[in-house]
C-alpha cells in the first residue's frame, strides 16, 4: 500500500460540518464520481480516495497548467480527500477494502458495471461485511440495459441526450456545453441520493445507480416538454431563448456584446423605458411575451440596430 499526497482540507473535513463522523470510500476518478465525494467532504465527511498504483486518478495527468506537481483539473475536484493506491487484483489489497469498509458508512464507485464483482468489491459483496453500508455505483447508462456495457464519456453523453442538438448557432456544427455537464449533473444526484441514504437507511444498506445518461436527459427538461408538446425538434438558437423575447447577446458598435433578458412583461415595459423604445412599447405585435415570440425575426432586427449604434460600455453605463 503507497499513499499519494493529501489535499489540504478545505470547508468540512477537520473543521467537523454535518456529516462529521461519517466515512466514505471512494474508489471513483476523473470527474462525477470525485465531484461527489467532494462535496461529501466539505459537508465534513472523511473521504478515503482510493487510485490506481503508478499513476492515480486518470485526471492527475489533465494538463498542463500543474501545481506543485499536480493537475489544476485534479485538484479542483479532490480537496478534503485521504489518498491511498490499492491494486484490487491482488487479494491483500481487497482485504483492506474489506476492512475500510466495516469501519465506513459509504463506498462510491464509478468502474464499468460488472468490473466490481470480478474485483471482489461489489454491492452484494460488501453489504455482507458491512449491512448498513450505502453504495454509489456511478457509470455511463446504468446497471441494467442494452447499453450497460458501453463507455461513457461527457461529449458523447452531451451528443446522446440532446444537448449538442439545442447548443451553437443554427448554421454552425453542433457544439458541447463548455463544462462536463453530465459528469457534474450525475455527481449532484449522487450526492443527493448518498445524502437521502444516510438518512433514511438506519441499518439496512442502500443500493444506488446514478447514470451519467440518465443525468442527462432529466436536464433537457423544458426543452423535452417542447418537443412533447408541440411535436418539433427543438433547434439550436445561439443565446436566444426559444419561449422567451428578448432574451440573448446583442452585438454593439465596438464589436463587443450585451446580455438582455426580459422575463415577463413588466420588465419589457422598463427595458424600453430604459432604452428609450417607447415605440416598441406601444406597438401591440410587442406588447405580451408570446406576441414577441411570434414577431421575434422583426423585433430582434431592430433591437439588433439600436445596440449597434454605441458601444457596449455606453449600455451597461445607461
Amino acid at each position: 500500500m503507497e499513499r499519494h499526497r493529501t489535499n489540504k482540507p478545505h470547508g468540512g473535513g477537520d473543521d467537523g460540518g454535518p456529516l462529521r463522523g461519517v466515512r466514505i470510500v471512494d474508489l471513483s476518478r476523473v470527474l462525477a464520481g470525485p465531484f461527489c465525494t467532494m462535496i461529501l467532504g466539505d459537508l465534513g465527511a472523511e473521504i478515503i480516495k482510493v487510485e490506481i498504483p503508478g499513476q492515480g486518478d486518470d485526471t492527475r495527468q489533465w494538463g498542463p497548467p500543474f501545481i506543485g506537481g499536480e493537475s489544476a483539473y485534479f485538484l479542483s475536484v479532490n480537496r478534503n480527500k485521504k489518498s491511498i493506491t490499492l491494486n484490487l487484483k491482488n487479494s491483500k489489497a481487497r482485504q483492506i477494502i474489506r476492512e475500510l469498509v466495516k469501519l465506513s458508512d459509504v463506498f462510491v464507485e464509478n468502474f464499468r458495471p460488472g468490473v466490481t464483482k470480478e474485483l471482489g468489491v461489489d454491492y452484494e459483496t460488501l453489504k455482507l461485511v458491512n449491512p448498513r453500508l450505502v453504495y454509489c455505483s456511478i457509470s455511463g447508462f446504468g446497471q441494467e440495459g442494452p447499453y450497460r456495457d458501453r463507455p461513457a464519456y461527457d461529449i458523447v453523453m452531451q451528443a446522446m441526450g440532446g444537448f449538442m442538438g439545442i447548443t451553437g448557432t443554427p448554421e454552425g456544427e453542433p457544439v458541447r456545453i463548455g463544462m462536463a455537464i453530465t459528469d457534474l449533473c450525475a455527481g449532484l444526484y449522487a450526492t443527493v441520493a448518498i445524502l437521502s441514504a444516510l438518512i433514511r437507511c438506519g441499518k439496512t444498506g442502500q443500493f444506488i445507480d446514478i447514470a451519467l445518461f440518465d443525468s442527462t436527459i432529466s436536464l433537457m427538461t423544458y426543452m423535452a416538454g417542447y418537443y412533447f408538446a408541440s411535436g418539433s425538434i427543438p433547434a439550436r438558437m445561439g443565446s436566444a431563448h426559444p419561449t422567451i423575447v428578448p432574451y440573448q447577446a446583442f452585438g454593439t458598435k465596438d464589436r463587443r456584446h450585451v446580455i438582455v433578458a426580459v422575463g415577463n412583461d413588466k420588465l419589457w415595459h422598463l427595458f424600453c423605458d430604459a432604452m428609450g423604445l417607447g415605440d416598441l412599447k406601444e406597438d401591440a405585435r410587442f406588447a405580451r411575451n408570446a406576441d414577441r415570440v411570434g414577431n421575434r425575426e422583426e423585433l430582434i432586427e431592430k433591437l439588433n440596430s439600436v445596440f449597434l449604434s454605441r458601444n457596449r460600455d455606453e449600455w451597461v453605463r445607461s
